[in-house]
């Protein structure tokens, strides 16, 4: 059987770019009727990022879900598969593990009047040897945290010149039976990023602790205030190098924290989302909800686990994959389904009229400027991206993907 670590780092690190060059290039319902947001023609302005994953990177660009994905395409930029893209201010961010000493580099592209994504990106840093593959976007503070999942914190950048600000050291931090402390999911909330810490029991098969930790940062000092834990789950949150989202703060500003308990392999691991209540900088012992133990398809979802990446789309609803790998060994069977997660009434409802996927898209489920959700899904027979309307319950097909899968698809707005 194949480790924790190997199943987080598959898509991660699996599919390494052996010929992606320099750190420059690597920085880089079937309703057939369209949306209003893919109305416009593909001469007018981008108004969408996205990255194809193909065999052996990661494609990145924009464009509009009416063009012709197999020719958009073609103008991309390459990057390591091991990668994330983000947007915000009017530039495309690229942070990429590129090489396999797990040195990463962050890219901010400043897009051309036409949305297009220059050749060459306007500021870029490397991160010598710590597999930095996250990062959170801080815009009222001009700042983006960079995690450095296999070094020992966080580095804040300025967003524009992407130089260090600060670098937060939370090795102090780490419990005495971890061997590494890598830092995960994070939200922000009352001037404070709370981010998830992975305590490493087993640092080389990549098994974090059997219990939730988060350290509370002071955004405007870059000090840690303090690291909160609970046990009634283990280790929260996730290596997010997909879209920074096994946590997510509600219109109450609660925050909620999911732990996928290593997706069922480690005896006695619970899995469930936790709350850190509004206002409130410690775990709200009273409350847990285990989605292993709510109903799903008329019975309960023992095996089941969601699998990092989603988004919270409001009223206490957030649209992720749920699943299981069946077969330990094959990473890659289509046995994963996109659902509708309630915390507030505790439920589990799969969204109609999508077959079962795998799960490495996961970074493809972004909320568009309407609210409503995008989704990359790919089975042996249809690969597109796909718009849900949560509220009322519609999915429409917006783009067909020929060339390699949707990994992200995210509305340039801020």
């Amino acid at each position: 059987m194949k480790s924790y670590k190997t199943l987080l780092l598959t898509a991660a690190f699996g599919l390494m770019l052996t010929a992606c060059g320099s750190s420059s290039s690597s920085a880089s319902d079937e309703d057939s009727s369209a949306s209003a947001n893919s109305s416009a023609s593909a001469e007018s302005a981008a108004s969408y990022a996205f990255a194809f994953m193909t065999d052996k990177s990661m494609m990145f660009g924009t464009g509009n879900l009416s063009d012709d994905q197999s020719e958009i395409i073609k103008d991309f930029t390459e990057a390591s598969t091991s990668g994330t893209i983000a947007y915000f201010d009017g530039s495309l961010y690229s942070l990429s593990v590129v090489d396999e000493a797990m040195n990463s580099v962050l890219a901010r592209y400043e897009l051309e009047e036409d949305g297009s994504v220059p050749a060459e990106p306007a500021a870029s840093v490397k991160f010598e040897g710590t597999g930095a593959m996250v990062m959170k976007i801080v815009a009222d503070e001009n700042k983006i945290y960079v995690n450095q999942t296999f070094g020992t914190g966080l580095v804040a950048v300025d967003a524009k010149t992407l130089k260090t600000i600060a670098t937060i050291d939370l090795t102090e931090y780490m419990e005495e039976t971890a061997q590494m402390v890598g830092p995960g999911s994070s939200v922000v909330r009352d001037g404070k990023l709370f981010v998830s810490l992975g305590q490493y029991v087993d640092a080389q098969n990549g098994i974090t602790g059997a219990q939730g930790s988060v350290a509370i940062i002071d955004i405007a000092t870059d000090k840690v205030e303090k690291v909160i834990s609970e046990t009634m789950t283990a280790a929260v949150g996730g290596l997010d190098d997909m879209n920074n989202s096994s946590a997510f703060v509600d219109e109450d500003g609660n925050i909620y924290f999911y732990s996928a308990a290593a997706m069922g392999w480690m005896e006695g691991y619970e899995e469930g989302w936790v709350r850190i209540k509004a206002g409130e900088t410690e775990f709200d012992t009273s409350w847990v909800f285990r989605m292993t133990e709510a109903e799903y398809e008329g019975e309960k979802s023992t095996n089941n686990f969601l699998m990092t990446g989603g988004t919270y789309v409001g009223n206490g609803k957030f649209v992720g994959f749920f699943g299981n790998f069946a077969d330990p060994s094959n990473f890659y069977n289509y046995e994963w389904s996109f659902v509708v997660v309630d915390v507030y009434e505790k439920t589990v409802e799969k969204i109609p009229g999508l077959s079962p996927t795998i799960p490495w898209f996961a970074p493809s489920i972004h909320i568009d400027s309407d609210g409503t959700v995008l989704l990359g899904h790919a089975d042996e027979s249809n690969n597109s991206i796909y718009r849900y309307d949560v509220e009322n319950d519609k999915l429409t097909k917006e783009m067909d993907v020929k060339t390699g899968t949707a990994y992200y698809v995210m509305p340039l707005a801020d």
